[in-house]
């Protein structure tokens, strides 16, 4: 059986007069409010809630790493003419790979340079090399004719799984920053 309050007892869900600092009934806060916390109170949860959701909502800092990632594309691309480049420049002797050799090899570190004022340079090197590396290989097979035997795609596959090893484990380090 339930009892009904009494005139100076609240009913359920009633917030007593003086907790609501304000006579009538209890004020909603606002949606903003919720998560509030007052001036010099420290609250860890409202603070890593606070963190965490400044980090998700940081467009400029998702619009840098994306654009950085993008120039390291860009270095790896640029890298891999240059190199293809080389090898048909048969030994320097050929106008036109050289030139090629050279803007390739150009804009790979411009880019690359680009890239490192927001990749560390440890992980933005072991993706440029390892990336690069399958990619000229690839070239290699595709266009030059060159043969590549099992032990050889064995590995660079293994480049390949340990440069996403190194990227995977580098994003508890990068979040950090």
């Amino acid at each position: 059986m339930s009892r009904r309050p009494t005139p100076a007892e609240p009913a359920c869900g009633d917030v007593p007069q003086a907790l609501a600092g304000a006579p009538g009934p209890a004020a909603v806060p606002a949606d903003d409010e919720v998560f509030q916390v007052a001036p010099g109170a420290h609250e860890p949860l409202a603070d890593l809630a606070r963190e965490a959701g400044a980090r998700l909502h940081d467009s400029s800092r998702a619009r840098r790493r994306w654009a950085a990632w993008m120039m390291l594309a860009v270095a790896i691309v640029g890298g891999a003419i240059g190199t293809s480049a080389l090898a048909a420049s048969a030994g320097f002797t050929r106008a036109g790979p050289m030139a090629m050799m050279a803007a390739g090899y150009l804009v790979c570190f411009i880019a690359l340079t680009r890239a490192l004022r927001v990749i560390p340079i440890s992980v933005a090197y072991a993706v440029w090399s390892g990336v690069g590396i399958a990619l000229v290989s690839g070239i290699g097979w595709v266009w030059l004719g060159q043969q590549l035997s099992r032990g050889e795609l064995a590995g660079i596959a293994l480049i390949l799984i340990g440069t996403v090893v190194i990227q995977w484990f580098s994003r508890s380090h990068d979040a950090s920053h």
